[in-house]
């Protein structure tokens, strides 16, 4: 029988040739890992974000007609002279639930500076019309037309397109990962100032 001396030595020996691994050397590497593969999907993201956004950026806005849920027609395609944010939205969706109160802090601050903030629901009126009166939005609302949000190849919500003057599209905000919906006003208001000083 091999004594503990010996037992100690030969424990030893193999550590030295093939190295311990402890439980929380495995536990870092695992997060290192994972953690990669955060920053990789992360990454890949953005990237797929700021390809979206060059695809409107510097383009003119299409002819887009819409009547708000007080009964007031808009033609994107005739408001040259006005800052424009064209918002989606929908109910459901938080992060569009929670930039409402920074809207309405835009609209107030910029309204006298013809600066218009046109939000397109894909909603029914009914369910629009509820959270319009929920929540006091003081923009314009459009309801029920998810067909322009497919004509503009809005896939992630919030999107807003910011359109400056001479109708052309300066600025995209695309999902609450793109920005914090909770500052939508401090994220957004910089842009519009931009576009004043023009």
């Amino acid at each position: 029988m091999i004594g503990f001396r010996g037992s100690v030595l030969i424990l030893i020996v193999c550590c030295s040739f093939l190295g311990c691994k402890t439980p929380s050397s495995n536990n870092n590497r695992t997060t290192t890992n994972n953690t990669t593969r955060v920053d990789k999907g992360e990454r890949e993201f953005q990237e797929y974000l700021d390809r979206k956004k060059n695809e409107y950026i510097g383009k003119k806005i299409p002819a887009i007609l819409v009547k708000t849920l007080k009964g007031k027609s808009y033609d994107l395609s005739k408001m040259e002279g006005k800052i424009v944010l064209l918002n989606f939205w929908f109910a459901a969706c938080k992060p569009c639930i929670t930039e409402i109160s920074s809207f309405n802090e835009l609209q107030d601050k910029y309204k006298s500076k013809n600066f218009v903030i046109l939000s397109v629901g894909t909603d029914k009126k009914e369910v629009a019309q509820k959270v319009v009166d929920q929540k006091k939005m003081r923009y314009a609302i459009v309801a029920d037309r998810k067909d322009i949000a497919e004509k503009m190849k809005v896939s992630t919500y919030p999107t807003s397109f910011l359109i400056d003057q001479k109708g052309i599209i300066q600025q995209v905000f695309i999902g609450s990962s793109d920005f914090d919906a909770t500052h939508a006003y401090t994220e957004i208001k910089p842009h519009i100032e931009k576009l004043l000083k023009k």
